[in-house]
This record gives C-alpha cells, sequence and structure tokens, in this order.
C-alpha cells in the first residue's frame, strides 16, 4: 500500500496554470495506474520549497502563497500541503514564523516545517526560534493539537514523504513515495513468534518480503515518471504506525522479546528493524529517500501510548531510539509549561545525532496547554490516540552558549582546507 504520494510543487518557479494542468495530469495518471497495479493509494500530499518570501520586506505574500497552493491541492486531491521554513538566515526570521503561526492556526491542511540542521551545521537561533513558536502556538489552543502539523527538521532531504519533515526542491515538479509496510512486519513477526524462529531467519523472511513489496511499489513510482515526464524521486518504506488499534510499531517490537518497548533490548531490536529495510531496499534496487526506518510516532500508535501510560518511555530514551530509528521524537505529548531552553536544548541533541551519524531526523512535540505531568491528553481524534503528558525531565533552564550557527570542528577545518 502506499501510504502518501508527496508531491513537491515548484511554486516559486513555475506559473499557476502550469502546475494546475501538470498536478490534473498527475493525479488522473496515478489514480489509473494505482487501479491498473492493483496498489491502494491512502493520500496524495503536496510539499513546496523553503520560502522565498522577505515576510518583513512583502507582509502578506505568505497567505497568498498559501491559498495559491490551497487551490493547487483540490487539483491534485490532496489533503494536506507542507511549507518549509529555513530557519538559518535570521532577516526576518521571526515575522515570517509570526504570519506562519496565524496561517497554521487558520489552515487545518497546512504543515509547516521547521529547518534547524543540514548535513554539515546547525543553526542554534533557529532551533531556539523554533522552541519559542511551538510553545507559543501551544498556547492558542484549546487541548495542543495545532502542533500536530508543526515538525522541526535535522537534516531530512528535500523529497522526504513523511509529513511534517518534507520540502521540495528544484524548479520542476517531482513526486515521492511514502510506504505502508508495518502491516507486512507485524505479520512475519507473529508467525515468528508462533515457530519459534531464529532472528536470522526471521529477519531473513522480513527482507525478502520487504524488497517484494518495495520492488512493486517502485515500479509504480518509475512507471508514472516514464508516463508523464515527471521526476519520480524515491521512496520512503520506514515501519510506521497507524492509530487502528492493530497497525502498532511497538506491538511489533514487543513480539520480537523487549515488552513494553522502550525497556531494554528496544534498542537492539530497533536496529535489526532498520537493518532489514535498508537491505531490503538494496535488494529491491528501489529508488529510496527519506528515512527508511523505524517510527515511535507516540501518539498515533496505540501500543506506544500503552508503553507511554506504563512510564516506559522518556524523551531520553526516545532520544537513544533515534540513533537506530527513522524519525527521532515524535508526536509526544509535554506539559506547556516546559521551559523553552529546555526544548531548544532537546532540538539541539537531536540535531546533533543526525549530522554526526549523516541521517536525517525531526522532533515534533505536542506542548499540552491546561495539563500537568501523569494527566492525560483529551485531542478526542480518530487519527490520534490519547496519552499521558511525558515529564520533559530535570530542567537546565538556563541557555545552552550559543553560536548563531554551529559546525563541529572537523567541518571548520575541512572548509579551511
Amino acid at each position: 500500500m502506499i501510504r502518501s504520494l508527496t508531491i513537491g510543487v515548484p511554486i516559486f518557479d513555475r506559473a499557476k496554470p502550469e502546475l494546475a494542468e501538470q498536478l490534473g495530469r498527475l493525479r488522473a495518471e496515478a489514480e489509473a495506474l494505482s487501479a491498473e497495479q492493483g496498489i491502494e493509494l491512502r493520500t496524495v500530499r503536496l510539499t513546496l520549497p523553503p520560502s522565498q518570501v522577505d515576510a518583513e520586506a512583502a507582509p502578506g505574500v505568505l497567505r497568498s502563497i498559501v491559498e495559491t497552493v490551497r487551490e493547487l491541492a483540490d487539483i491534485a486531491g490532496a489533503r494536506w500541503y507542507c511549507m518549509p521554513l529555513d530557519l538559518f538566515a535570521a532577516q526576518s526570521r521571526q515575522a515570517l514564523l509570526d504570519e506562519a503561526q496565524a496561517l497554521v492556526l487558520r489552515d487545518n491542511k497546512l504543515f509547516l516545517n521547521l529547518i534547524v540542521a543540514t548535513p554539515e551545521a546547525i543553526s542554534m537561533e533557529g532551533a531556539e526560534a523554533a522552541s519559542r513558536f511551538v510553545l507559543g502556538l501551544s498556547r492558542r489552543s484549546n487541548n495542543g493539537i495545532d502542533n500536530f502539523r508543526v515538525g522541526v527538521s535535522a537534516a531530512c532531504p528535500a523529497a522526504t514523504p513523511f509529513f511534517p519533515f518534507s520540502r521540495h526542491d528544484g524548479d520542476q515538479l517531482a513526486f515521492s513515495i511514502a510506504m505502508e509496510t508495518t502491516a507486512i512486519a507485524l505479520a512475519l513477526a507473529e508467525e515468528g513468534r508462533r515457530q519459534r524462529l531464529p532472528l536470522e531467519e526471521l529477519q531473513n523472511r522480513l527482507i525478502a518480503a520487504l524488497a517484494e513489496e518495495m520492488a512493486r511499489v517502485d515500479a509504480f513510482g518509475r512507471e508514472l515518471e516514464r508516463r508523464l515526464g515527471i521526476a519520480y524521486r524515491g521512496l520512503d518504506g520506514s515501519l510506521a504506525p497507524f492509530p487502528d488499534g492493530v497497525t502498532s510499531v511497538a506491538k511489533l517490537v514487543e513480539l520480537l522479546g523487549p515488552t513494553p518497548v522502550g525497556s531494554l533490548g528496544s534498542i537492539f531490536i530497533t536496529s535489526v528493524l532498520t537493518d532489514a529495510l535498508k537491505l531490503a531496499a538494496r535488494r529491491a534496487q528501489a529508488r529510496t529517500v527519506g528515512f527508511n526506518g523505524v517510527m515511535y510516532s507516540v501518539l498515533e500508535d496505540n501500543g506506544l501510548t500503552e508503553a507511554n501510560n506504563l512510564r516506559a518511555l522518556s524523551l531520553e530514551k526516545l532520544a537513544a531510539l533515534s540513533t537506530v530509528c527513522g524519525c527521532g521524537i515524535d508526536m509526544v505529548p509535554v506539559p506547556a509549561t516546559m521551559f523553552g531552553e529546555d526544548l531548544s536544548a532537546l532540538i539541539l541533541d537531536i540535531a546533533a545525532l543526525a549530522v554526526r551519524l549523516r541521517k536525517p531526523l525531526g522532533v515534533r512535540l505536542l506542548p499540552i496547554p491546561n495539563r500537568a505531568v501523569n494527566e492525560y491528553t483529551q485531542l478526542n481524534l480518530d487519527f490520534l490516540c490519547d496519552s499521558r503528558v511525558m515529564d520533559p525531565g530535570i530542567s537546565a533552564s538556563k541557555p545552552i552558549l550559543c553560536e548563531p550557527v554551529w559546525r563541529y570542528a572537523a567541518d571548520r577545518l575541512e572548509e579551511r582546507e
């Protein structure tokens, strides 16, 4: 199954009529090919290049762009659209974020990707600005849900199909694919548990099954590219949850041993699953983009919320899992009274892992207003699970010594040479 066909739209380089015509053709051809090949296509999404707008010099332009994208989304049949904001540039950063906050509150289809790290550098000032944005947005919400549509990304490549860590680059339309692979892994893990298979045998079966499905979806992407002449950037086969009570990454890990997820052994099993994904993509000779890892999205996974309710999860454990998993710290409820210095420090921790380990990661926290640690969220949404508010831990409550942009010493030496 295809979880999302994510289309990169060069909104700053192409006229609206041209984009509308291309998106209409892409929608029709994708639906036809999906029916031909028997591959279910769950959602279509649009992602943009980082904003090139000077929000101080041209207030209101960002709103105009979003209105155009909303119309294009209707043509494409897209449920959501993502606007990336590059937080490295200090000029007009705050004005850009202020306008973006007003837009995300007004438009429940709009996602924001706050970019604070590239593979070579970390914007420390950007991390601080992202922290203020997330906490400020939570205080304008009754239950904290608006931060569901805001992610802070670190070293995430263009064309990453999973929201909100997505962005487009280039002056031409392109697309990528987020897959649904967790059901395949769950079926094999249940069978392996019944048959008491050795871990190597189970992993080999998983690699074979994932490779077969990746090859099938990759062929879909390549054929769509051939028919339309629109670039297919690749697929992301990440093991991701879905809040249906069945499609649970936590259940997958627990079938392989560590129970509840978050207990000792969870990092090891996560590394085994990530290894299987990488080898499957290689065997399938699939184009890949994005995370291609295990996604611990807490409020989207019934099993993860149960583990969180048992206090088996913490921000520190999720950060440790980020060294071997897919998307970092995702969909975690924390109190809205969390110190901004602590949130920016957490963002810096995840950005450091992304840069030093050369892997894309992100942070998506939901500060919950009027809820203390260990009280429960009341989101009341069919696509999210409620859970206890996680303790953010011991507070440093003071800022880290700061540079506008941080590069590690080895990288600085290479630049000089």
